[in-house]
């Protein structure tokens, strides 16, 4: 923001400095942190039960792949759009609406058909899409910008342990209560923080907290951009890659090799589990080893061999070694990924916006298409073994984009200077 003052002559956001001295920063960390953390629990949750909801509901894989992947392709489409929403809705109002819509699972014990199911799961990804881009203004007004990339990883880093917990225990729970009964209590933990956030939020409501859309231009500018392009290609593989894996390898370890649900999620829920610490190691190291393109060059070969190994080596000692490599590295590039758009030469806050929406766009529409993809050619060829390593050779992009990635840290600026 204070970019944006500085280009535009305005003061865009006028946080008062109690504020940010406040502890009542502290609950609103919390309340995040608990947005995050719901948010994650329901983002995955269908996928360790997929061969339930596929009995239940007699649905073909590629059907049932939909509350996966239309889940991933709706927050794509929507997110922008919520974006002009900032501003022009009040902070609290906005979140409110987003989180309550994304609680929606919460109703799953009532659904008695799958578009019913579905319809809940997309109610869940439009709440998710208005939540998403009122959190950076929000944080802005309560922390200083030195506490922000703290706050930040711990968001994400929470996100991930949602997942995480989801996965591993959608199939304990379904298997003790039944499926939707454990899709319902997830959405619930949602809601609960919904109510939180109602009665105990606060935001700083004033015309200069509007968030300014990027314009048509910026956007064009934008994708005229080599590392921009690079960037979201870089990125759509690797995601496609993590998107197929976590809404499959629960069902390809059931159906191909005997596992019971709850041990096959169990393995699957690896991936996110990695998350967690992951994305903290990689943003306390950036602050020793502030380059870029190491963090995607390594991230690149985990998940090239550790995506390949997920399903190559499943039954064997190797495979937890593959899983553990593909989760590390799906995580490892992404506060270097969410950083290199804030350091090229000449680049404004809005031209940073346009870039947050095409590289968003990019990577949800190839994740959208991965478990989509792998569910129909598993029904036309009777093997998910396809699928997957067509996903698993795209992740190598990660690899490609650390090779052709200008450098943009600390050690790239010396150079240039």
């Amino acid at each position: 923001m204070q970019q944006e003052r500085a280009a535009t002559g305005q003061d865009l956001n006028k946080p008062a400095v109690e504020q940010r001295q406040s502890r009542y920063r502290y609950v609103i960390a919390g309340l995040m942190l608990a947005l995050n953390f719901g948010f994650g629990l329901s983002f995955f949750a269908a996928s360790p039960v997929l061969p339930l909801v596929m009995d239940d509901y007699d649905a073909s894989r590629a059907t049932a792949s939909l509350l996966t992947s239309l889940v991933i392709l709706v927050v794509a489409a929507v997110q922008f759009p919520g974006s002009m929403l900032v501003g022009r809705l009040p902070l609290k109002k906005q979140i409110a609406i987003g989180w309550l819509l994304g609680s929606a699972n919460v109703f799953t014990f009532l659904a008695g058909s799958f578009p019913a199911v579905l319809g809940l799961r997309l109610s869940y990804a439009i709440g998710y899409a208005l939540v998403f881009p009122a959190i950076g203004p929000l944080l802005m007004q309560w922390f200083r910008p030195k506490e922000l990339a703290l706050v930040n990883s711990l968001n994400i880093a929470v996100l991930s342990a949602g997942i995480s917990i989801a996965t591993f225990s959608a199939a304990p729970l379904a298997g003790a209560f039944g499926w939707k009964a454990a899709l319902s209590l997830f959405g619930g933990a949602s809601l609960i923080g919904a109510l939180v956030w109602v009665a105990l939020g606060r935001t700083q409501e004033n015309a200069g907290t509007a968030q300014r859309l990027p314009l048509f231009g910026e956007l064009v500018a934008a994708l005229r951009s080599r590392t921009v392009l690079v960037l979201a290609a870089a990125d759509a593989g690797a995601y496609g890659q993590y998107a197929a894996l976590t809404t499959w390898l629960p069902t390809f370890y059931y159906e191909a090799h005997g596992m019971s649900l709850e041990r096959a999620g169990a393995l699957t829920g690896i991936l996110p589990f990695m998350g967690m610490g992951t994305v903290l190691l990689a943003g306390l190291l950036s602050l020793r080893f502030p380059r870029r393109k190491p963090y995607f060059i390594v991230a690149g070969v985990c998940t090239g061999l550790g995506g390949f190994g997920a399903f190559l080596l499943a039954g064997t000692p190797m495979m937890y070694a593959a899983l553990i490599a593909v989760g590390f590295g799906a995580w490892f590039y992404i506060p270097a990924f969410i950083t290199i758009p804030m350091e090229l030469p000449g680049v404004t806050p809005r031209r940073v916006a346009a870039m947050g929406a095409i590289l968003g766009g990019f990577g949800s529409t190839l994740a959208f298409i991965a478990p989509l993809a792998v569910g129909a050619l598993t029904d036309l060829t009777g093997t998910y073994v396809l699928g997957f390593v067509l996903f698993a050779a795209l992740s190598w992009s990660l690899l490609a984009g650390g090779v052709l990635l200008p450098e943009t840290g600390a050690a790239g600026a010396t150079k240039k200077a």
